[in-house]
């Protein structure tokens, strides 16, 4: 299911819940904070730093910061448990390369997340825990 939004880019929503990442990571490589936003409910948690927990604004903001570095995302699905319409999701990222200003990157984690299948029979995050179990 396509979600529009206006001028802001399509993002494909899935009813798949281990396919979910698939969907973050092209919303993060369109690099419009907007297009990140629509893989999450409303009320969910980013959690961009252990121990600190964000959403909303703040949330959106996190997102930004990393869109900022202009470089791409990978992800792949480790761990895949499902309950209804709640999943766990462990999934390996990494974010690797050159800023436009010249600065190598390289950050990676094992995520923890929590999604959700919506009325609509589509996932979205309610918690995205990028670091996993990172103090």
């Amino acid at each position: 299911m396509n979600i529009h939004g206006s001028g802001r880019p399509s993002v494909t929503l899935t009813d798949d819940p281990a396919r979910h990442h698939e969907v973050y990571v092209t919303a993060f490589n369109t690099g419009d904070v907007s297009a990140v936003e629509q893989a999450y409910e409303d009320l969910a948690v980013l959690v961009p730093a252990p121990g600190r927990p964000m959403t909303g604004q703040d949330r959106a903001a996190a997102t930004e910061h990393l869109l900022s570095l202009g470089l791409p995302i990978q992800a792949r699905p480790r761990h895949v448990y499902v309950a209804d319409d709640i999943a766990l999701l462990i999934v390996d990222w990494a974010i690797r390369g050159t800023t436009p200003d010249g600065r190598d990157v390289h950050m990676e984690g094992t995520a923890t997340d929590v999604a959700r299948r919506g009325p609509d029979g589509l996932w979205r995050y309610v918690i995205d825990n990028p670091f996993g179990t990172a103090a």
